[in-house]
């Protein structure tokens, strides 16, 4: 397994790297907190370089006494930790738990590869969801744990499931966790009905508990990340809106349009077992020999830019607004699942097949509406989580888990005949192989081949397209054929010949290795990787950031609109600018609310008309008063936009600096008031206030213009500190160009506790009183100091539970 995972990703040895665009961003948006961790040996809690601010439990773990963060590490065998040791953990796991099942080392191997293998694991890698395989590789220890506590082996399953899954925590994936106890559940309840109707209840519940108290030991080491996670939770996307006119209209949870927008088609769910169905991912090589390339040539293209266009064509037409590639587990591992069906027996048949459909139909989101609505409306917590083709997470992981449990009946199941197994062998075969035959032969039942965009291209273009795809569909489907009758083959020479099983196990193991093998080298392959230096290079400052940096200003942010896609810039989709900057942008899934809502009603709307009057502008002058417009902006202390990295940036000469005071207070009765107000109120002069807030502004005038020189500005600045000094000839409102998060600030005047207030939807503000005055702004996370002592306490009874059991089994032996 070490030797697969090695040989896979041998360019790193090359001094080769790997440039995961998620990985990139991570680095990008911690880059400040690692520079303070490294100064001061402290974590912050706090980044003002992504989204003008936010807490950085979800960017950079908090430290924590988490004795699952060591055995994780331990694990990987301190393999490359973005690329073999992710295949390695993937192999090791679920060989774990077949040969929990009592499956030879060779099929657990094979299994092993099927699993650790499957194409979205590639595809995953690419991108840098590195927590999210390390979850998905995690599932299979706790489930090789219940099952042992379900075959009356207390001790040592219970250990194990809080082990397997207090890694699995411990990689802070909450989706898979969360797919990883729906599965739990699922089992559950089948063998709830198998005690209720053969009368082992008792059995059933001394089960339950020693896995409620597995869950438990497993929960407290890894408190640190559970309880930051939920309090951050509360104020994202996933939390209650804020933008509403009553608290009644306030929902938890992502929109369901939102949580549909990656949704499969019914149709491309045979891509698990044909890959290309659909056309594969995005940007496919179909080569000079394709009708895409001929009619390019036909249409004036030189060959040079033929065949460059051949090689990123088109030819995804599923569901997906787009997608890096199928989940695809393998033609014979969808096979020898589809066989097992008929060979298995007992709670976990029906527990796969329950989760297999029940993974497949959710996992069709908008196209499956009814239960998409009725999982978002009921079950707790679904609508957290967008992005509905991930529901094939559990899919991916219980048809490799169902093929292999047949496998094991196949052969160690001596009740059946020989000629028993064969005629299922027959069935199994003919079921996958005739699906194979009709996508081979009339692949037009299966959809239209025409894409979303399709329409773009000129028709003899689209047409092009479309029989190309259908070619794809024909070569894969012809390749699983072959697969499926090699893979019967082998079985089939099980029964009829004397040879030696470890034979027939490693060419079983050899078949799968070279099916998944192949197609994972279409999504991850070494062309993929390029040298250290130049990735290096290109997280290096550019002149427009050289520039930016020269400013000794403090606190001020940095719009970059330059981006990887000039023509549709998204400065909160790409965190490039936060590696050297406090930028308004960056890149992560869960912001907080109140930033999103700001982005979607105002910055974007901002941003989008200074594009436009920018490009009908000619002179330095005339594009600098088109910022004037931009006033939320100018709240956000927006000094710099870049619109080309490789040149000077423009500086925005109405920003309102990093605090300021308010001569007027305008109120506001609901969150949806305070959000359109930002449009309606000159932020210069007035602050939007919510009525909550009317106690602590009681003392102040309703105006209160300057009555002599004043001023307020920022001294000093640190990820979670803040340092202003004012100057007020009576009490004034000071408005601080810094982000409202309820839990961790505190503030302080002339060192004294002081309370603040939230203004302008999502800033920070505060009566200072005349005269001469320090103001303090610091973040201390009670719930990570709270998280950290649990977390200390739950790390030492794991150790104790496995010192017991060692104990134990020494014991055992010596008696």
């Amino acid at each position: 397994m070490v030797a697969a995972a090695l040989v896979y990703m041998s360019p790193v040895f090359e001094g080769k790297t790997l440039p995961q665009g998620d990985v990139i961003h991570a680095q990008d948006q911690i880059q400040d907190v690692v520079e303070f961790q490294e100064e001061t040996g402290e974590y912050p809690g706090w980044t003002n370089s992504a989204f003008a601010g936010m807490p950085t439990y979800q960017l950079k773990s908090p430290p924590s006494k988490n004795i699952f963060h060591y055995l994780f590490r331990i694990f990987k065998l301190y393999l490359p930790g973005y690329t073999a040791a992710i295949l390695f953990v993937a192999f090791f796991g679920f060989y774990f738990l077949l040969r929990t099942l009592k499956l030879d080392r060779w099929l657990a191997l094979a299994g092993a590869l099927a699993f650790g293998l499957g194409a979205h694991n590639l595809q995953l890698i690419v991108v840098g969801h590195v927590s999210k395989i390390y979850a998905m590789a995690y599932m299979a220890p706790v489930i090789a744990g219940m099952f042992l506590v379900f075959k009356k082996k207390y001790l040592a399953g219970g250990l194990l499931t809080a082990i397997g899954l207090g890694i699995q925590l411990s990689t802070n994936h909450v989706q898979v966790t969360y797919y990883l106890g729906l599965m739990i559940l699922v089992y559950l309840l089948v063998e709830l009905v198998y005690a209720i109707r053969q009368k082992y209840l008792d059995h059933f519940i001394r089960s339950g508990l020693v896995l409620f108290a597995a869950l438990i030991l497993a929960i407290l080491p890894n408190m640190t990340m559970l309880l930051t996670t939920y309090e951050y939770t509360q104020e994202t996307t996933r939390g209650k809106s804020a933008a509403v006119s009553t608290d009644a209209d306030a929902k938890s949870g992502l929109d369901v349009t939102y949580m549909t927008d990656w949704s499969y088609g019914i149709e491309e769910t045979l891509n698990l077992f044909i890959p290309n169905l659909n056309g594969g991912g995005g940007a496919t090589d179909v080569g000079e020999d394709s009708e895409f390339y001929r009619a390019l040539q036909r249409m004036g293209y030189q060959p040079g830019q033929a065949k460059q266009a051949a090689s990123a064509a088109p030819t995804y037409w599923g569901s997906q607004p787009f997608t890096a590639g199928p989940h695809y587990v393998g033609a014979i591992v969808v096979f020898l699942a589809i066989l097992a069906l008929f060979l298995i027996r007992g709670p976990k048949k029906w527990w796969l097949i329950i989760v297999i459909a029940l993974s497949i139909m959710l996992a069709w989101g908008k196209n499956f509406m009814f239960l998409t609505e009725f999982f978002a409306q009921n079950v707790p917590l679904y609508d957290k989580f967008r992005d509905m083709t991930n529901n094939l997470i559990i899919a991916q992981f219980a048809i490799p888990l169902l093929a292999f449990v047949g496998i094991r009946a196949w052969f160690m199941d001596e009740k059946r005949s020989s000629e028993e197994k064969l005629k299922k062998l027959y069935i199994g075969t003919g079921i996958a192989g005739g699906i194979a035959v009709l996508v081979l032969l009339v692949p037009t039942v299966f959809g239209s081949f025409i894409g979303a965009n399709d329409s773009a291209y000129p028709a003899d273009l689209a047409e092009a397209l479309r029989v190309d795809r259908i070619s794809l569909a024909r070569k894969d489907a012809f390749r699983s054929l072959v697969f499926v009758l090699l893979a019967a083959g082998i079985l089939w020479a099980s029964l009829k010949t004397k040879m030696k099983p470890v034979y027939l196990y490693s060419a079983l193991a050899l078949l799968i290795l070279l099916d998944l093998w192949s197609v994972d080298r279409r999504y991850l392959n070494s062309d993929r990787f390029v040298n250290k230096s130049q990735l290096k290079q290109n997280s290096s400052p550019l002149p427009a950031d050289q520039a930016i940096m020269a400013d000794t200003k403090l606190g001020f942010r940095v719009l970059d609109i330059s981006g990887p896609n000039p023509n549709e810039p998204n400065p909160y989709k790409y965190s490039r600018a936060s590696r050297f900057h406090q930028s308004l942008g960056g890149y992560h899934a869960a912001k907080l609310g109140r930033y999103q809502d700001v982005i979607e009603k105002n910055l974007y709307p901002e941003m989008f008309r200074f594009m436009s009057a920018l490009n009908e502008q000619a002179t330095i002058q005339s594009v600098t008063d088109s910022m004037a417009f931009m006033s939320v902006h100018h709240m956000l202390n927006t000094n710099y936009i870049i619109l080309n990295p490789q040149q000077r940036p423009l500086q925005n000469p109405y920003t309102l600096g990093a605090a300021w005071f308010a001569d007027h207070v305008t109120w506001v009765s609901s969150g949806a008031d305070e959000l359109a107000a930002l449009n309606t109120t000159d932020l210069t002069f007035s602050a939007i206030v919510h009525d909550e807030f009317k106690d602590l502004l009681n003392t102040l005038p309703d105006v209160s213009p300057a009555v002599t020189e004043e001023k307020i500005e920022l001294t000093d600045q640190k990820p979670n500190y803040m340092k202003y000094t004012a100057e007020a000839g009576q009490d004034r409102l000071a408005v601080f160009s810094s982000i409202w998060y309820p839990h961790g600030w505190t503030a302080k005047i002339d060192g004294q506790p002081a309370e603040y207030l939230r203004a302008n939807y999502l800033l920070r503000a505060m009566v200072v009183p005349a005269g001469t005055h320090t103001i303090e702004f610091e973040f201390k996370s009670n719930s990570l100091q709270i998280g950290q002592t649990v977390a200390a306490i739950g790390s030492i009874l794991i150790l104790l539970f496995i010192g017991v059991f060692v104990w134990f089994e020494y014991r055992k032996k010596k008696a």
